[in-house]
């Protein structure tokens, strides 16, 4: 009997997630089979199930290793930034955080629109609440040196920034769309839906921040 390593385990759980996530970036959820991923990671179904019990596991795992990944490079950026920033400078980094998640991590999005649909739904609770608290974790060093270098803004509301733009790009993300079914045009004029994703993430996203700030500093010229 092969017995791995920890070490051999996680590098296989690595390669099986790659594998996952480069199928889910050319189709959808439901065309994905565990099967295929098996078939394509070189190991067999029964040993697929070993290490992710259901389909909705495994790419629930996509999803909050994905995140913490994102998270923790968010924070290397941040840890070379200069000690004082503007709320100004908060905002043009966040800004062109929208655009890096739409443009460069839309699996990533995707996958977020599918966690309280279908993912949790199968998902392994106890594994799901494990990486839930990694990222909760990073999230929270993440609000702690925003928080050091931004002033008015603590900790916990620094946190909070990226829930927030997560749920702005989630909820669009949801309603576009309205002129087709099943990837299929419809042929209707629904000028009225059309989402520009991008744009209109950027729009609300920075109406969001500056009421905060103008929140914020009313706060503080209360306190003081």
């Amino acid at each position: 009997m092969n017995i791995l390593s920890a070490h051999e385990k996680e590098l296989k759980t690595q390669k099986i997630a790659q594998v996952a996530q480069g199928l889910f970036q050319t189709q959808d959820f439901t065309a994905i089979s565990m099967a295929q991923i098996a078939h394509q990671s070189g190991i067999a179904k029964g040993t697929l199930f070993n290490y992710f019990e259901t389909k909705e596991n495994l790419f629930m795992y996509l999803l909050l290793t994905g995140y913490q990944k994102y998270l923790q490079e968010v924070i290397q950026q941040w840890q070379n930034f200069p000690p004082i920033l503007t709320w100004e400078q908060l905002e043009e980094f966040l800004i062109k955080q929208n655009r890096f998640l739409i443009q460069e991590k839309p699996e990533l999005l995707r996958l977020d629109a599918l966690r309280a649909p279908l993912l949790e739904i199968r998902a392994n609770r106890e594994q799901t609440l494990t990486q839930r608290q990694k990222l909760y974790q990073i999230n929270q060093k993440l609000g702690q040196i925003i928080a050091q270098k931004v002033d008015l803004i603590n900790a916990q509301q620094a946190g909070h920034l990226f829930i927030t733009q997560s749920a702005i790009i989630s909820g669009l993300m949801n309603m576009m769309g309205l002129d087709e079914f099943n990837h299929a045009k419809l042929q209707v004029n629904f000028e009225e839906f059309k989402i520009d994703l991008e744009k209109e993430a950027n729009q609300v996203w920075l109406f969001y921040l500056q009421g905060l700030h103008k929140q914020l500093l009313e706060v503080h010229h209360h306190e003081n």
